[in-house]
């Protein structure tokens, strides 16, 4: 469960985007953000400790980040940074960025397969989850040769199997249910 500040923070810079209409902007540069702060470890240690000021924290950011992003964010990092909630920016961001998608109407479906699917097959996979949940579907795909054949989707707490481990799985129960009932002479 997120915290409730990595929601207000992050409902109040979407509150901004929608204002300021620069939604697709804000969240490429959250993404972008994410990134940097992922690759540069130093970065994200400087950020994150406790006995480095926020001033010089904001000395930092304002050097990385000044002039190529929004001073919206130099605020929310001042913010932040100001109110010891340095621990909740990556939080925040990655609030956001679902934001965007409830707001754009996107699922991310987490497609995995027995082998690699083909393109056309993600796209037909994809096509028909759309239709289904009247939403863009992006998916995270995996290949997992546990599910021995098909493959199995999980997306907005639905979850559709029709990997061949399942069907075993499920036959196997029904045997077992049948030999139960099964009188003998």
């Amino acid at each position: 469960m997120e915290r409730i500040v990595v929601l207000r923070y992050a409902k109040a810079l979407f509150d901004i985007a929608l204002e300021k209409n620069k939604v697709d902007e804000y969240d490429k540069t959250c993404k972008e953000i994410l990134a940097i702060l992922d690759a540069d470890k130093e970065l994200f240690a400087v950020v994150n400790h406790l006995s480095i000021s926020a001033d010089d924290k904001m000395t930092t950011m304002k050097g990385i980040f000044g002039g190529k992003v929004d001073d919206d964010f130099i605020g929310i990092f001042a913010l932040i940074f100001r109110r010891g909630r340095q621990g909740e920016l990556v939080g925040i961001l990655q609030h956001f960025g679902k934001l965007y998608k409830d707001f754009k109407r996107i699922a991310t479906a987490k497609l995995m397969s027995a082998t690699p699917l083909s393109q056309e097959k993600i796209n037909e996979i994809g096509a028909t989850l759309a239709k289904k949940l009247d939403k863009t579907v992006e998916f995270e795909i995996t290949v997992d040769p546990a599910l021995i054949a098909g493959f199995r989707v999980e997306v907005d707490g639905y979850v559709f199997d029709a990997s061949m481990k399942v069907q075993l799985s499920q036959m196997k129960k029904q045997l077992l249910q049948a030999g139960r009932h099964t009188v003998l002479p």
